[in-house]
């Protein structure tokens, strides 16, 4: 199984979400709220804490970085990454 390995890029545009994988994501994830938020992070195996960290972030800032993320190329098909 192919793994790769980046970091999830979040942006927040209004009460909306991007979501894109970096450096080697092909697309964008729009997801509506932070609820979904929280959901979509939880899919792509990232732990509680840094998925608590990430929506704590966006209260300050419009964007986060969650770095060293593993995905295999299966799990980035199904997030739509």
């Amino acid at each position: 199984m192919t793994h790769r390995v980046g970091r999830l890029w979040i942006r927040q545009t209004g009460s909306a979400y991007g979501v894109m994988f970096a450096p080697t994501g092909n697309g964008e994830c729009r997801i509506a709220t932070a609820a979904g938020l929280r959901a979509f992070l939880w899919e792509a195996t990232i732990p509680p804490e840094r998925i608590d960290e990430a929506l704590d972030a966006r209260r300050h800032d419009t964007e986060h970085e969650i770095p060293n993320v593993m995905l295999t190329l299966d799990r980035m098909s199904k997030l739509g990454l």
